[in-house]
């Protein structure tokens, strides 16, 4: 029976950012590519401590899976057929719209949520990263790579513009 999932997917997130980092780092001086399966790595690794070691998160948590579904979701549709610009921006709606109705608990939790969302998003990317219609589809892999990096900004400041609001509606009127 799991303890607190929250916590398990939060720091599965962190994790796998933390996993995305070190390969990145670890590129370019190696050049070697087997360094990027790090971020399943970070993902386990992170699973276990947040198991071990709870956190108290709400935003944290939604944005791991949902960096990973709205990254999945674009990929299975330039899989199909060609995105529009214009659709991929509907992608980084939803994802401003569901962390703006996703309460964060503390400011740990808001600061987490653009590490977990980018963590979410490099392990859909890594199980993509043999397909190679997706890999030459003029297009596909920028509009993955907006979705997860602008995603990840967005949703922080989605996350802190409720908190924003919240905190307003607290201050009284004269």
């Amino acid at each position: 029976m799991m303890k607190d999932w929250k916590s398990i997917l939060t720091w599965s997130g962190l994790g796998s950012f933390i996993g995305f980092a070190i390969a990145v780092a670890l590129y370019s001086p190696t050049g070697s590519e087997n360094f990027i399966y790090l971020i399943y790595a970070g993902m386990l690794l992170g699973a276990f401590l947040g198991f071990r070691h709870p956190l108290e998160t709400r935003a944290a948590a939604y944005s791991f899976p949902l960096g990973f579904l709205v990254t999945s979701m674009l990929a299975g549709l330039w899989m199909v057929r060609d995105v529009k610009p214009d659709e991929v921006y509907i992608f980084l709606a939803a994802v401003m719209v569901t962390l703006v109705l996703i309460e964060s608990r503390n400011f740990l939790d808001m600061f987490l949520v653009p590490l977990t969302y980018f963590g979410g998003f490099a392990v859909a990317m890594l199980i993509f990263k043999g397909y190679q219609p997706l890999q030459r589809t003029e297009g596909a892999v920028t509009s993955l790579f907006v979705v997860g990096v602008m995603g990840a900004i967005l949703a922080f400041f989605a996350v802190f513009a409720r908190w924003t609001f919240t905190k307003a509606k607290n201050i009284p009127r004269r």
